[in-house]
Parts: C-alpha cells; structure tokens; sequence
C-alpha cells in the first residue's frame, strides 16, 4: 500500500487554467487569506459562492464571488479533505476524513444541517445536480457511500477497487467514476442502480479524476507514470494516455473548450491538454425566428435544461408549464432570485416554494425520461 502522507499532499493541489497562446494574461486581483491547510475548493455557480475546506482548522470558508471576502467559516468535522456543491440545492457536501462522516452545509444560512456517517478515510466527494446522489470515497474502506441528498442518508454502499481516492460525476448519463489509488483502475458506477458496471484499467497510483460531460469522456491523473489516462464514457475502454508533468495529482475541465488542465506536484506545472476527439462540434449558422413568433427548445430528458430567454415576468406559472409538450414529460421548473432557487412542481404545488406565487421566469426546465429530444418547450422569439 502507498503511503497516506503520499496520498495527503495530493489533496494539497489546485488546477489554475493558463492562457491560452496569443490570449490576454491572466492576472491575480485578489488573494483571500482562508483557513489551514486548505485541501479542496468547489463553486456554487447558481450563488458565486466559493466553498474551502480547511483540513488543519476542521472548518469551510464561504467566500463570495462577488466581493472576493470570506462571509463565514463553518466549523465541520475532523480533517475535512473534500468538498462538493450542487447548485440545484445550494447544499454543500464536506467529507471529514478522521471523523468517517460528511458535513452537509446549508448554502442559505452557512451553517451544518445534517452530519450523515460514512466509510473509514472519507477524501474524494461529489455530487449529480440532477438526482440529488452525493457520492463519497471511503479511501480505508474499498467503498463509496451513496447519499440521498434529499434526506440526507446512505442508501446503499457500493464495493469498489482498493484504496479509492477521488470520485466524479456525469449528470448527462448517471454514471460515476472512482479511481481505485492502489489498484491502476477506475470503477464505473451506474447511478441508478449503484451497481459496478464496469473497471476500467489506467496508469499507476491513479489519483484526480474529472468529466467532460458534454463529450462524454474522462480523464484520469496517474501520479506514478506522469500522464492522463483518457476513458471514452460511452464504450468504458481506455481511449487515449497523454503524458503531462512529474506527479499529476488533481484534473480540471472545461467542457466549453474541451480543455483539460493538469496539476503535477513534483514539477510545478500544470499541463493544459486539447482532446481533439471531445471538441465542441461546431453549430451550424441558422436564420432565427423574427422577433413576436414562437420558437420550440428541444429539451434533454432525465435532467434541467437551462433556458436562456425564456416569458416575461409575471407570466402565470400555468402559461409555461404548458409550453412543455408532452405535458406528462415536465417534473418541475426553477428560478434563481435574489439568491435563492424557488421551483415549481405540477405533481406537488403544494411543497413549491413558489406557493403564494402564481408566476414564475423560469430559468431550468426538468424533465423526465432519458435522452434527447423527449419533450419540447415553446417560447416566445424576443
């Protein structure tokens, strides 16, 4: 087995983006003093909050994107090496390693709503914005913990490879992958029925992993031979390794560009990788709608759809709702207000936090089943 202390100064890491060749460099405009030995980072992009785990403090900073200031601290459990944030929610999911739990944080009040026990060495932790599972590594455990994050509670816990580290989700297809440090692999769970499906081979020591969602495909950082392993999602086969700096440790994505940034601890670089095969397929130049006509939005099943433009204010809830064809295919409809999601189910207006409002701008539009194309959504040209 490798050593633990290995393992702690891989959660050390953090993936800056570099410039691209002929872009503008970037500069730092602010550094936020935060707790010690800071460990983990994840955004909340729906709030631009900013959320550090503090794994010498046991604590989490809140820092707002806004201003660039820590809010709040939020005392959590023993050792916090990792940290998750579902937008959907606005709950934050912190893994304490010495105490075998995960804090759950509360983003609209800052503090802990739910403490749910888990495996030994809780490190790697994320959550899918769209069934609300919060997946944790059990690093000690060869496990993963499944958490409802509805009420806060395991459900099931699922065998994996030896050692697992870090964990990513794809929302698009319900799958999550878990690299197995001290067995070269990666474990492919199906996210509906917690199930191995699958254990993918790749380099030695595999640490970080993330997802291109959109492209479905996955990168894997193998500490001991300095390189990514490539999965390809759909067939779950090694589809390419891309050599990178001494010591990989953590990955980042950025679906837009389908770039994928590279930490290295041993060489101090971050590797910037182009997967030509995961490239962003270039959409075709169309004629829009004349403005006072109706246009139809596709709409992906089995996840929200952001809506960019959507009716105008004030429009009764009704109204949009049934600009979901088929109607049977809607599960519900969110907005973003003044910092808060408010959404709205025709299954249970009851529990909406939208009941003393009859309108709604909608901002995601979820719907049921799998796959592209299940329903539509009608909105008016602007």
């Amino acid at each position: 087995m490798r050593s633990k202390l290995f393992l702690a100064l891989a959660l050390a890491v953090a993936v800056a983006v570099l410039p691209r060749e002929g872009a503008a460099q970037p500069i730092v405009i602010a550094t936020i003093p935060v707790g010690l030995q800071s460990s983990a980072v994840a955004v909340n992009s729906a709030t631009n909050r900013i959320y550090v785990a503090n794994s010498g403090g046991d604590n989490v900073s809140v820092i707002s994107g806004a201003t660039n200031t820590v809010v709040a601290t939020v005392p959590v459990g023993d050792q916090p090496q990792g940290v998750a944030a579902n937008p959907t929610t606005n709950r934050i999911y912190v893994s304490d390693s010495n105490s075998n739990n995960v804090s759950v944080i509360d983003g609209n009040i800052n503090a802990v709503m739910a403490t749910v026990p888990v495996g030994n060495s809780p490190i790697g932790v994320a959550a899918n914005p769209t069934t609300g599972r919060v997946y944790v590594t059990n690093h000690d455990d060869d496990s993963v913990s499944v958490i409802d994050g509805a009420t806060n509670t395991v459900v099931t816990t699922v065998a994996v490879g030896w050692n697992p580290f870090d964990v990513a989700v794809n929302p698009s297809t319900n799958r999550v992958y878990v690299t197995n440090s001290d067995d070269d692999s990666v474990s492919v769970i199906d996210g509906a029925t917690n199930a191995v499906v699958t254990t993918v081979p790749v380099g030695p020591f595999p640490l970080g992993v993330a997802v291109n969602a959109s492209a479905n495909r996955i990168y894997v950082a193998n500490a001991d031979s300095d390189d990514v392993s490539i999965i390809d999602g759909a067939t779950n086969t090694l589809a390419d390794t891309v050599g990178v700096g001494a010591g990989p440790r953590r990955v980042g994505v950025n679906p837009a560009t389908s770039r994928v940034y590279v930490a290295s601890y041993f060489s101090d670089t971050v590797s910037v990788i182009e997967d030509a095969a995961a490239a962003p397929t270039p959409t075709p130049t169309t004629t829009p709608p004349p403005p006072g006509t109706t246009e139809n939005v596709p709409l992906q099943g089995g996840v929200c759809n952001p809506v960019a433009t959507t009716y105008p204010d004030h429009t009764p809830i009704g109204t949009i709702a049934d600009a979901v064809v088929p109607l049977p295919m809607l599960e519900s409809l969110w907005e973003f207000e003044g910092g808060v999601w408010m959404g709205w189910s025709p299954e249970f207006p009851e529990a909406s936090d939208l009941t003393e409002k009859d309108f709604l701008d909608v901002v995601f539009i979820c719907v049921g089943g799998s796959g592209p194309g299940v329903a539509t959504f009608t909105r008016p040209v602007p």
